[in-house]
C-alpha cells in the first residue's frame, strides 16, 4: 500500500485536473465582490454604495437578495467618469431619465 502522503498527493492532483477541465469547459468567472468589499475598494460607506446600486448609479446586480459587483465593471465605471455629476447617464445606459 502506498504511503498516505502519496495518496493525498494523488487526490490533490485529480482535483486540480478536474478544476482545469471545468475551467476549459465553462471558462473562468471573475470573482464577485460583495457590498462591503466593493465599498472598501471605492472608499465609500457601504450604505452609500447600496443606495447607488439601488438607483442604478453604479454597475451592480443582485444575486438573491445581496448586491454583487465586478471589479472590472467598477474600474470601467471609474475610468469613464460615471461618478461625476456631468455624466450623460442616458447615453451610457440607453435609458432616458424622466424629470
Amino acid at each position: 500500500m502506498p504511503p498516505l502522503t502519496q495518496i493525498s498527493g494523488s487526490a490533490k492532483s485529480i482535483e486540480q485536473q478536474e478544476f482545469k477541465s471545468d475551467e476549459l469547459r465553462f471558462g473562468r468567472f471573475e470573482q464577485l465582490l460583495n457590498l462591503q468589499e466593493a465599498a472598501l475598494i471605492l472608499e465609500v460607506h457601504w450604505k452609500t454604495l447600496e443606495g447607488m446600486a439601488r438607483n442604478g448609479e453604479v454597475p451592480a446586480f443582485k444575486v438573491g437578495k445581496r448586491w454583487r459587483f465586478r471589479l472590472s465593471s467598477l474600474n470601467i465605471w471609474l475610468e469613464h467618469g460615471l461618478n461625476s455629476n456631468t455624466t450623460n447617464h442616458a447615453a451610457l445606459t440607453g435609458q432616458e431619465q424622466n424629470p
